[in-house]
């Protein structure tokens, strides 16, 4: 058969989708590059075909990281597919779809939300809204409403994806569908942690916990966010010990996880020290904020954020053991987080009324 016979291009997207399925991205990328360059000579730039091998491209290297690329290819692709399909084509929402997570990852919030909300309406009218692919965009408008703040609005929709996918495990593999209720309970429990409903969300982050331990175990990266996020949620509902426990956990397994140099491990050690500072433990809470201050300025650089709150944090455990250095620490640290952050930004807000 001709190399630049259709087929040919049909054969190497197939190769690229098993190996993509087999985790071998790189060679993946490769098959479907050359089933792309293909398809635009034999069927040219707009065609089914050349969209979704552009689609695939975009899914790969946005599971990589790379999603400027990602977001140019899904960009390229949902042209594509609402030219030849129209915008009210599940195959054109689908499409969209992807195209509002490479916007989202990328900062774009505003043309994320829009993107989604586009495909939500196909896929409710084509699919139902027990379907899949409509209940991964729910959990996606919900945690884009999470991270903007709008919690009500969050919330309805991560419920939404919640019981569409509890209503599909009768149907389906029950340890997949667990494994996909893992972030978006994960997410309920943060929205009602917002809200100030610390009981509510702790029995969210309990059972995400549970589903994380058995399906992820005990050191996987989704276990420890949500140890982290219960640890937050018991010192908030007055679990001191509670809250302790939860972080010394996550410290232990992301020190297993990425080592001592990693921007978690300090989160979690900054987490730690303000437990012992509300405790009246100044001496441990010193001791923690200084680990994290060294690692975060290891990886970070000195003039990072949250490398200079851990200077504030140090500075405020200084002054309750009276050592003098450290309100003068706490001054020079909330100037540079003005400067880096701007006077209105709420943690600087927060900062200076501790200076009061």
């Amino acid at each position: 058969m001709s190399q630049e016979h259709p087929h040919t291009a049909i054969a190497l997207h197939a190769v690229g989708q098993e190996l993509r399925r087999q985790g071998k991205f790189e060679e993946a990328l490769d098959h479907y590059h050359r089933a792309l360059a293909l398809q635009r000579t034999v069927l040219g730039t707009k065609h089914p075909y050349t969209a979704s091998t552009l689609s695939a491209i975009g899914q790969i290297l946005f599971t990589q990281g790379q999603h400027v690329a990602a977001l140019d290819h899904h960009r390229q692709a949902f042209s594509i597919k609402r030219e030849l399909l129209g915008a009210g084509h599940i195959f054109t929402a689908n499409s969209l779809f992807d195209l509002g997570l490479a916007l989202f990852a990328a900062g774009q919030r505003e043309e994320a939300l829009a993107a989604y909300t586009r495909a939500l309406a196909v896929q409710l009218r084509a699919l139902g809204p027990g379907h899949a692919r409509t209940i991964s965009t729910q959990q996606a408008i919900g945690e884009l409403l999470l991270a903007e703040g709008h919690f009500a609005d969050a919330l309805s929709h991560l419920h939404a994806a919640l019981t569409g996918l509890e209503q599909m495990r009768a149907a389906a593999d029950p340890a997949d569908i667990d494994r996909r209720l893992i972030p978006v309970i994960v997410g309920v429990g943060q929205v009602l942690f917002q809200q100030n409903q610390y009981a509510e969300s702790l029995v969210h982050y309990q059972r995400a916990l549970g589903l994380a331990e058995t399906h992820r175990g005990p050191n996987h990266e989704d276990t420890l966010g949500v140890l982290h996020d219960l640890g937050r949620a018991r010192g908030r509902a007055g679990d001191v010990e509670g809250a302790l426990d939860a972080f010394q956990r996550n410290l232990a397994g992301l020190r297993a996880l990425y080592g001592e140099n990693h921007a978690r491990v300090a989160a979690t050690l900054n987490a730690i020290g303000q437990i012992h500072y509300g405790r009246g433990e100044h001496r441990a809470a010193l001791d923690h904020y200084r680990q994290a201050l060294e690692i975060r300025h290891r990886v970070l650089g000195s003039e990072h954020w949250l490398t200079v709150s851990s200077r504030f944090n140090c500075g405020t455990a200084l002054r309750e053991l009276g050592d003098p250095v450290g309100a003068v620490e706490m001054g020079r640290a909330a100037e540079a987080l003005e400067r880096l952050l701007g006077s209105e930004h709420p943690h600087v807000q927060s900062t200076r009324s501790w200076l009061r």
